[in-house]
């Protein structure tokens, strides 16, 4: 509700600087805070309730930045308030709400149903009768509507609100039966609804105080420490991974902006010192300037390497390729895990044979038929679980790649038989079609751990009685390995993001499978493209280089 009349001689330039941005600005960043928030789980209540509470800042913020960017007078003054009030009715209302969702509190008085129907109440009377708007002040700086007899009832309801809100907030604080990041959550929540409530102050203007608002100050840091609380402790159970590159792009942003205002404000400042302007003048100003920020920008880069990421930039290097071995090493064991489940089926059999022998050994010592069918079918069990645990060491020993020519059918009918007892249980059909036999260049363990990640993607996208297709060709100099199922599919907005690290569908998944196979593909110089369509399937295809037929 910042009203502001220019005069004829006053500038865009100084009215866009003095009131638009900032408001506009704060409005923009409240309205895009909640949509990001909402998009993350869309079907959520609490996030729902997020992005209301944030299109409620938006609504009263941003109808402060349209009121004042132009010459306003009474009417103006008394309609932009009136749409201003049904945000600012609702502000306190889902602030309370949120809450009480966050932290799953069903509270007696007052109920969820009545404080919104009392913000129902206030949209209306705002609107209907001069109850809650009644005309308006004139100031020096642009007129401002005047409170009516039943505003202070808001007020403290305004006020009650926002203090049952922090009360909450502050028990759950205090509370020893909440996690640590629930405690750091509130936390930040406390301090950000303590600094966004003295943005009441706008509130003053209404009683004939001739200050000028400021308030959206206020929210301003309420956003950023709401926005810190979602990136360092996973408020809203949302994770966020702080890319270098998109920090950087922020900063350049940050200074560029930084660096224009200042050009426009030397030049002013130019032209009001020597009495002309003129495209010189402009060139030299912004050349100067320029001088001074190429190296601030780069003391502000190393700034931001050691305050947020904690290390200089040859450290991130090493911490980033030492990170990389351990989602690798984390990926291969996890499927190890996978790959003992399968092999407990496959060595119970031959111990059961093993067992039924040694039972009847001591019966049928003497006959000679028996103790060389014993020799053989024993002996055989055993060479076949000492080879099943050889190969389980060798695809769990961290060793660097080797890489040999092998047979890229043979690897898939291995990886496919670890997993024979999961197709079984699920009821899955595997249809195999090897069109060649070819060799390629490559580490066995690692493609061995490709197929088995494209493998268990399917199980899972597949809920009982599906179909699971394997097929090779040759085109060109490249093997196509094709893995197929009729399973749930990928939307379309997610299909672009598959191979990024952490990113994932799937509620319990880490989101590093996919991007830890496409490494092993590219260390192969091979290439891998997913196809799919929500409901009918996935369809993943890998190419490998030839290097020769097979025998």
């Amino acid at each position: 509700m910042l009203c502001v009349e220019f005069s004829i001689g006053d500038s865009l330039t100084e009215a866009i600087m003095s009131v638009l941005i900032p408001q506009f600005l704060t409005a923009s960043l409240a309205l895009g805070f909640g949509c990001f928030v909402w998009a993350k789980h869309p079907h959520s209540r609490p996030h729902q309730i997020f992005a209301l509470f944030y299109a409620s800042l938006a609504i009263w913020l941003g109808g402060q930045s349209i009121g004042v960017s132009s010459p306003q007078s009474y009417e103006q003054a008394v309609l932009w308030t009136k749409i201003i009030y049904i945000g600012v009715s609702l502000i306190p209302t889902t602030l309370y709400h949120l809450i009480c969702s966050l932290y799953r509190l069903n509270p007696r008085f007052p109920t969820v149903r009545t404080i919104y129907l009392i913000a129902v109440v206030v949209i209306l009377l705002s609107w209907g009768t001069p109850w809650i708007i009644d005309g308006a002040h004139k100031y020096a700086w642009g007129y401002f509507t005047a409170a009516g007899r039943f505003h202070p009832l808001f007020l403290m309801w305004f006020a009650y609100l926002c203090l049952k809100s922090t009360w909450h907030a502050l028990t759950v604080l205090r509370s020893s039966t909440h996690s640590v990041n629930s405690r750091n959550q509130a936390g930040y929540l406390l301090a950000g609804m303590f600094i966004g409530t003295l943005g009441m102050y706008d509130y003053l203007p209404e009683y004939g105080i001739n200050l000028q608002p400021k308030g959206y100050l206020f929210e301003f840091i309420f956003i950023c420490l709401v926005g810190y609380a979602i990136v360092r402790h996973q408020l809203m159970d949302i994770r966020v991974v702080i890319r270098r590159g998109l920090v950087y792009s922020i900063l350049v942003a940050g200074i560029t902006a930084t660096y224009l205002v200042m050009v426009m404000i030397m030049e002013r400042w130019f032209q009001g010192f020597f009495g002309y302007r003129s495209f010189v003048a402009t060139a030299v100003v912004a050349f100067l300037v320029a001088i001074f920020f190429d190296p601030l920008r780069s003391r502000i880069q190393a700034l931001v390497d050691r305050v947020l990421f904690k290390a200089t930039p040859p450290e991130l290097a090493a911490q980033r390729e030492q990170l990389l071995a351990e989602v690798r090493k984390g990926e291969q064991m996890k499927a190890v895990g996978t790959l003992a489940a399968g092999l407990a089926h496959e060595i119970k059999n031959p111990l059961a044979s093993i067992k039924t022998f040694t039972e009847h050994l001591a019966q049928h010592h003497g006959d000679p038929d028996f103790r060389e069918k014993f020799q053989k079918i024993v002996g055989g069990e055993v060479e076949r679980i000492n080879r099943i645990v050889q190969q389980l060491l060798e695809f769990a020993k961290p060793v660097p790649p080797k890489l040999i020519p092998v047979k890229v059918p043979q690897l898939l009918d291995e990886t496919l038989e670890f997993l024979n007892n999961e197709f079984i249980q699920r009821k899955v059909e595997i249809q195999k079609q090897y069109l060649a036999d070819t060799l390629v260049l490559a580490d066995p363990q690692q493609l061995k751990q490709v197929f088995l990640n494209l493998f268990l993607n399917s199980l899972q996208a597949m809920n009982g009685h599906g179909q699971l297709q394997v097929n090779t060709v040759v085109r060109g100099s490249e093997l196509e390995v094709t893995v197929a199922d009729n399973g749930a599919g990928i939307g379309p907005k997610d299909l672009p993001h598959i191979f990024e690290p952490f990113f994932s569908t799937k509620s319990n998944g880490t989101g590093l499978g996919l991007s830890v196979v496409q490494g092993i593909i590219q260390e192969h110089r091979g290439r891998i493209a997913v196809q799919s369509e929500p409901g009918r399937g996935t369809s993943v295809t890998v190419r490998l280089p030839v290097t020769a037929r097979g025998n």
